[in-house]
């Protein structure tokens, strides 16, 4: 009897044994969602590379290519930071600089007439630098802000004649409607004429100020987008004087002829740095150069020191290349872009020599845990969408 009545219990304890395991099972699950959602993995880039000598031959070249003007060296020549190696010819780029320039202060002073109109100034003070750089300009803003203060004058100054003779005509009829000398509803009519009299005259005013208005805000627009042009022809301009980025000696020079055409990124010219340091050159796939970025951190691992013995080097991302390059010594490499690694701590005993294999592995970013665990749904998802 004892046996039958413990059976309930028995049962009990069995059915509570699987719900407390899935809920051990079900929190696991949780908490590992938890920790993969907070916990951040390196986003690494990586690319074969190779040690490099700074000796190695820096490329001069321009983004948007040009005439060649002049060159103020010879191969052999020492040249220091900063020193002008070329000229192209900057004919087009000047004159777009002179172009915008004029336009924008046209543009100064023609804000300077419009604000002193929205200030209802009579006269418009204007910098003796904006004087002197456009006194047409000057003069015609002065007479057009005069012209502009004379017609709101005129226009105004007949809609108050109106409105005053409305008035009068209005109180005439009231005192005459007062002795029933005149019917209610010339009264009315005066009283209509005249309201509509002071409308007009405050729409003539509020017209004005509005287009006053309007006309500054689309010059201060203007102003704005010219500027911005007028910074990218600048920073054109400069392009077309090619100075050294290092001190160091003209290698070779690949144009030479005075008039000839540069084309876009063409390499003009080359300098070996003075300094002899050391870095290492990756090259990275078309595919992965969309986040490498300089001064990002950089890890690398020579084939000729097993870096589980030796350890790794660190550096950090110099310089990334403009365009890809195909290295005739490994045409199976293909097309890549060129990543300089500047190392940021001493090889200590690794006895480091150009040359050298190395595989290089770039620290791009971090993404979650779970970031990389959902990736292959995304990818799954987008593969079954229908074309």
């Amino acid at each position: 009897m004892s046996a039958a009545a413990d059976l309930p219990g028995q049962m009990a304890v069995r059915l509570a044994r699987p719900s407390r395991m899935i809920r051990l099972v079900a929190l696991a699950v949780v908490a590992f969602v938890a920790w993969a959602a907070v916990a951040g993995l390196d986003e690494i880039v990586r690319a074969d590379g190779e040690v490099v000598s700074s000796s190695r031959p820096q490329i001069i070249q321009n983004l948007e290519g040009g005439i060649l003007e002049a060159l103020e060296v010879a191969e052999g020549d020492r040249v220091a930071q900063g020193d002008v190696v070329a000229r192209l010819h900057a004919t087009r780029y000047r004159t777009e600089v002179d172009d915008l320039s004029e336009q924008i202060t046209a543009l100064k002073i023609r804000r300077l007439r419009l604000e002193a109109e929205l200030a209802g100034a009579a006269e418009m003070a204007v910098p003796a630098a904006l004087e002197a750089a456009n006194p047409d300009m000057a003069a015609s803003e002065r007479a057009l802000l005069a012209a502009r203060a004379e017609d709101v004058a005129r226009r105004t100054g007949g809609a108050d004649k109106v409105a005053t003779e409305a008035a009068t005509e209005l109180r005439l009829l009231e005192d005459l409607q007062a002795q029933n000398a005149a019917p209610l509803i010339e009264v009315t009519r005066a009283r209509k004429a005249h309201a509509d009299a002071v409308l007009r005259r405050d729409e003539i005013v509020t017209q004005a100020e509005l287009a006053r208005a309007e006309a500054h805000a689309k010059t201060v627009a203007e102003l704005g987008t010219l500027r911005q042009a007028l910074r990218a022809a600048e920073d054109q301009l400069s392009r077309t004087v090619l100075r050294a980025p290092m001190d160091g000696v003209v290698k070779s020079l690949s144009v030479t002829t005075i008039g000839g055409v540069v084309r876009p990124g063409e390499e003009i010219l080359q300098i070996v740095p003075a300094e002899d340091a050391v870095f290492v050159e990756a090259r990275v796939a078309p595919k992965d150069i969309a986040h490498v970025q300089t001064g990002q951190p950089a890890t690398v691992k020579l084939s000729a020191y097993d870096y589980t013995i030796w350890g790794t080097l660190e550096g950090r991302v110099e310089v990334v290349s403009a365009d890809t390059f195909e290295d005739e010594r490994r045409p199976e490499a293909g097309a890549h872009y060129r990543v300089t690694v500047r190392l940021t701590e001493p090889p200590g005993a690794i006895d480091l020599r150009p040359g050298m294999q190395a595989q290089v592995e770039l620290q791009v970013g971090r993404k979650t845990v779970l970031h990389y665990l959902t990736k292959p749904l995304y990818k799954s998802r987008e593969a079954l969408r229908e074309p």
